[in-house]
């Protein structure tokens, strides 16, 4: 079975009519602030985000286009509640972007710009992995994001190094797919607005992936987990604010 999907695989990776899959992508955000140099010790932040997205892949030279609606946010958790006048404006937000041969993003745009929107970019830039092609079981590869983040609370440059490993054929949710492993290198910086006045940031950290790519080389789903440690510093602040954050993202099809 899994020549069969090594040989789909090493064919673009195309379909030969559009195909529109439902998604939902669950996130959980664990922050940790170390304000030991206020006198205040560890404040802890957890977060539950959950996107609904709406993804069209049809053909064209040399890859797929790649038409993205975001259908829904939920956000829960957190010291400061998301407004849901957020929400609704992020709700409907579409992403034209390409995947080459190689199922690597070469590009994409948002319809409109909101908070959330800005957010939910970030997350669909990582959504698919790159696939080698001709790759069998135990074939490495890598590929780099940079991912710019900018909106009124910060503006942050994130530069993403992705190694894979081709695993074998299994089992994802009932369907047959190909596993591919991923180890995943982040560094991150830039500012932040703070009600202290804007803050610097820099740091990265590591993390890993497994994502589950089907016999046409669409993503069946996938999961991963990241830490990032970031030292934050503010004119107003008697020192440097140390800051670690640990992502876990699941995605599923909606069937």
């Amino acid at each position: 079975m899994f020549a069969r999907f090594a040989v789909l695989l090493a064919a673009t990776t195309v379909v030969s009519a559009p195909v529109t899959v439902h998604y939902r992508i669950e996130q959980k955000i664990e922050s940790k602030v170390d304000l030991s140099g206020f006198g205040q010790g560890e404040q802890v932040e957890n977060r539950d985000v959950v996107w609904h997205i709406t993804v069209t892949y049809s053909d064209s030279a040399g890859g797929r286009v790649v038409h993205t609606v975001l259908d829904s946010v939920r956000v829960e958790g957190g010291m400061i509640p998301v407004p849901q006048a957020s929400l609704d404006s992020a709700k409907g937000t579409t992403y034209h972007g390409f995947l080459d041969g190689a199922s690597r993003l070469k590009s994409l745009t948002a319809s409109k710009s909101s908070s959330m929107a800005i957010q939910f970019d970030g997350t669909l830039r990582m959504l698919h992995p790159s696939i080698k092609p001709g790759a069998s079981a135990g074939a490495t590869w890598a590929d780099t994001l940079d991912i710019s983040t900018k909106s009124a609370q910060a503006d942050l440059k994130s530069n993403v190094v992705r190694t894979f490993t081709m695993g074998g054929a299994e089992t994802w949710e009932g369907s047959p797919a190909t596993r591919i492993e991923a180890a995943t290198v982040t560094k991150v910086s830039g500012s932040l607005e703070t009600p202290g006045g804007t803050a610097e940031m820099m740091g990265g950290g590591p993390g890993t992936g497994t994502y589950y790519v089907s016999a046409n080389g669409g993503l069946a789903g996938g999961k991963s987990s990241s830490v990032t440690e970031a030292i934050v510093t503010l004119a107003s602040a008697p020192g440097p604010i140390p800051v670690k954050t640990t992502t876990t993202t699941t995605v599923s099809i909606i069937k």
